[in-house]
């Protein structure tokens, strides 16, 4: 025995032992397959929960088993006697004692008409108590996985993770937005030359005055307005746009449900409006 010690210390080298890390501290978690519902594709399941799997691990609160992992850490027989039980909770509090996982956490996507809800829950196996429950609904997958983070969060217990930042869609708006009247003022101010002008030169036709400038003068000045309208119409075109851009890059995923920007160019009267609200 003591030969043993001494070749493991030679092999060790003078180095100490290293100190326990924070990774060996952390509770183990584990993340059992999410269960299709409602006719959706298991291929989205499967990717939902490696989603979710990574989102838990990358968040490093727990030591993170996926279901994977436990089909290859536990035996075959073992799982049928886990998978035989009638109760789910005990079932999940077995599953993670013979692991030696504090929590587990487990859920489903399904398809409810043209939404998708995705639910999560995990479990104190020790306590055999839930410690948190979180369910969202979306309109596609893409803001359905978008929304993981806040479901993990939730359903972990652990704070929640800072809100994507908006400075560059609101940026985009509110550029947008002066570019409109920009652009306004430049049509208005250059249909307040047009309608001068052709005061001027009706005046002058109708013998009820004199027309001070060569005709030339006057139809330098209608191209001058000509470009102005069209420049108008390229800065409000460029306004809108960049309104649109900032709508579609701002996310719509948050700590509270429906967050982002609800805004839309609506016909009226006398042209458009911007209506919409802000968060």
């Amino acid at each position: 025995m003591v030969s043993i010690l001494v070749l493991l210390a030679v092999a060790a080298g003078a180095a100490p032992a290293p100190a326990p890390t924070s990774k060996t501290e952390r509770p183990k978690l584990i993340v059992l397959d999410l269960a299709p519902g409602g006719g959706v594709d298991p291929s989205i399941a499967t990717a939902m929960t490696e989603a979710v799997t990574q989102e838990v691990a990358d968040r490093g609160f727990f030591q993170v088993l996926s279901s994977k992992e436990v089909q290859t850490l536990i035996g075959f027989e073992r799982q049928k006697q886990i998978a035989g039980c009638s109760d789910e909770t005990n079932c999940l509090t077995e599953l993670g004692g013979a692991l030696g996982a504090r929590f587990v956490m487990g859920g489903s996507v399904t398809k409810l008409g043209d939404a998708y809800q995705l639910s999560l829950q995990t479990l104190d196996s020790q306590r055999a108590q839930p410690v948190g429950r979180s369910t969202r609904l979306a309109t596609d997958i893409r803001a359905l996985r978008q929304a993981v983070p806040f479901l993990v969060a939730e359903a972990t217990g652990t704070p929640l993770p800072p809100p994507p930042s908006r400075v560059l869609p609101y940026s985009l708006v509110g550029g947008g937005a002066l570019a409109l009247i920009a652009g306004g003022l430049v049509g208005v101010n250059a249909i307040a030359q047009e309608d001068a002008v052709n005061r001027e030169l009706a005046r002058g036709t109708l013998g009820q005055g004199s027309i001070i400038e060569p005709l030339s003068t006057y139809q330098q000045e209608s191209r001058a307005i000509a470009v102005k309208k069209t420049l108008s119409l390229v800065i409000g075109a460029a306004g809108a746009g960049l309104i649109a851009a900032g709508v579609y890059l701002n996310p719509t995923d948050g700590p509270r449900p429906g967050g982002g920007v609800a805004v839309r160019l609506t016909p009226t009267g006398d042209g458009i409006a911007l209506v919409g609200v802000f968060p």
